[in-house]
């Protein structure tokens, strides 16, 4: 593998690789503002930042042309393909990954996840995705939930690790690559609208590189979701989208991609059983069910305690059926998908 190394010159600029930031937009006229000026307050000696716009209707565009940052416009695409984009029209060492609803409020991002690259092996560096600190209590709760283990199944996506740790993915919302790498990889599969980063970083572990989870490398989400409805539909989409990718690539399957889903359909057909049958159908319905609410009253004490909100109590419980249930119904009809061909 070929590292990539800093020169033992006078000047911090050639001492230091440069890096490019791809952010890839799409209707953000709300956040692509704030996004792009975090972007640019942030301390490192030498990068670029990059605009990929997926064919905005609204004023995102005009918005990011009153920043000192590159755009490139492209018609409606896939995230992977917009990201090639990116990487293809950028020329430095580093890649960065950051979305139009996120915001670096932290000023050594970048030098934190560059500096990890001194070790060979490592191919990427993701981190931490909190709740955007002026975002509505309930977007905030929400995705406060996801980061519990009931919630995301130890995912690093939502996940909040204390310490620095290797993970099996980062998301590209929050990502620095080597550029090398991500090439010799083959960029990012353009024909999944979901799950991409997943691929890509599959395919960056099977030639042998680590990647790095780093509790430095912290991002702010202004997520677009404020309620228990727009969670449902979230998680909805989201699965149905993990089961194209799966389809369409199958080393991406795992089992815990298919649990919620195998729980639903197994407390279906044993709800029907015991609505025919009864016995000892009826008790096993009430044991699985009254199981699940245990586990999930007792993840919504410690998501309280965690982060110190009594609310939370009566939040994350109703977060956590929503989370599964939706992810779940997704997946099984994401199957049957044609998008999927």
């Amino acid at each position: 593998m070929t590292s990539i190394s800093c020169n033992s010159t006078a000047s911090e600029l050639e001492k230091t690789p440069k890096v490019s930031v791809i952010l890839t937009v799409k209707n953000e006229e709300r956040t692509i503002g704030h996004a792009i000026e975090s972007m640019l307050r942030v301390d490192y000696p030498d990068y670029e930042v990059i605009v990929v716009d997926g064919g905005s209707e609204d004023k995102t565009v005009d918005i990011a042309k009153n920043h000192r940052v590159r755009i490139i416009q492209t018609r409606d695409s896939t995230p992977g393909q917009g990201r090639n984009v990116g990487i293809r029209n950028s020329s430095h060492p580093i890649i960065a990954f950051i979305d139009g609803d996120c915001y670096v409020e932290r000023k050594d991002w970048l030098k934190n996840g560059v500096d990890l690259f001194r070790q060979e092996d490592i191919g990427g560096v993701g981190g931490p995705i909190t709740p955007f600190s002026e975002a509505p209590y309930m977007s905030r709760a929400l995705m406060n939930v996801l980061s519990t283990f009931f919630a995301n199944a130890g995912s690093a996506q939502f996940a909040r690790y204390e310490k620095q740790r290797e993970v099996e993915s980062i998301s590209s919302c929050n990502a620095v690559y080597r550029r090398e790498v991500i090439e010799r990889a083959g960029l990012f599969a353009e024909d999944l609208r979901f799950c991409e980063d997943a691929d890509l970083n599959y395919r960056i572990r099977k030639l042998g590189y680590r990647l790095v989870y780093s509790p430095k490398m912290t991002v702010e989400h202004d997520w677009k979701v404020y309620s228990f409805s727009s969670l449902f539909r979230y998680m909805f989409r989201y699965g149905a989208g993990r089961a194209v990718a799966v389809q369409k690539h199958p080393y991406l399957f795992s089992l815990l991609n298919a649990v919620p889903s195998i729980a639903i359909v197994c407390i279906s057909v044993l709800f029907l059983l015991s609505l025919v049958f009864g016995g000892n159908f009826l008790y096993a319905t009430l044991l699985l069910v009254s199981s699940y609410c245990a586990l999930a009253v007792t993840s919504a004490l410690f998501a309280a305690y965690r982060f110190k909100d009594i609310k939370m109590v009566l939040v994350a419980p109703v977060t956590y059926v929503l989370v599964h249930v939706g992810y779940a119904i997704g997946f099984i009809l994401g199957l049957f998908s044609r998008n999927a061909k």
